[in-house]
């Protein structure tokens, strides 16, 4: 299903309608303040692993966590420093992943031996009212093609990949610019991908 959702006016009922499907454990790409996503929800077990199918990956690699607000960091962190949590509560919402030390709240089946997750407030209208709506995070990582080039057109994502998505939100053009990504898992934050995030707001070099 492909629906049109305005991106800077998101209708609210047209986005109950995306949050009615993640609820029963759907798959679905939104927009974000960087590029389209894939997504579930992160309490839907069956919804991960159709999501790793999806996109074909080793579940040993990283999703990012989309939040709904800065609140919901410490659920899913651990031995986050003061400065860290100062950080983030500067540039989110925003184009940045944060790398933190998981926590037990997130799901075991996208650890393994993983001891870190990313998490993101994407500063997109329509991402942020579906979270609001949905008061859950969700789990989300870049969609592609099989040349491994960021897909960014919405009818296409649902042509590519209709069969095994539930929903494919069109909201508007993006750049395929992914997020600039900070590890903040260690004693000190390390750059780890410079992105869309102006890098000099993170105060990292000075």
């Amino acid at each position: 299903m492909l629906l049109q959702i305005d991106a800077t006016e998101p209708e609210h009922w047209l986005v109950a309608e995306a949050a009615h499907v993640l609820r029963r454990g759907g798959v679905a790409v939104i927009p974000t303040d960087t590029v389209y996503g894939v997504t579930c929800q992160i309490g839907s077990v069956s919804a991960i692993e159709r999501l790793y199918a999806l996109k074909k990956l080793d579940p040993k690699k990283p999703l990012s966590i989309l939040l709904p607000d800065i609140g919901m960091v410490g659920r899913y962190s651990r031995t986050l420093s003061t400065p860290s949590f100062r950080l983030m509560k500067r540039l989110l919402p925003g184009p940045y992943t944060f790398i933190v030390e998981a926590s037990s709240d997130v799901p075991r089946i996208m650890l393994r031996k993983r001891k870190t997750i990313g998490l993101r407030i994407p500063d997109n209208p329509i991402a942020l009212e579906l979270l609001a709506q949905l008061d859950e995070p969700l789990l989300t990582t870049s969609i592609r093609n099989p040349d491994n080039q960021i897909l960014n057109d919405p009818q296409e994502m649902a042509l590519r990949y209709g069969s095994e998505l539930d929903m494919v939100i069109d909201g508007g053009p993006l750049l395929p610019i992914p997020s600039t990504v900070v590890d903040l898992s260690g004693r000190d934050p390390v750059l780890l991908r410079e992105g869309r995030g102006d890098v000099s707001a993170l105060g990292l070099f000075d």
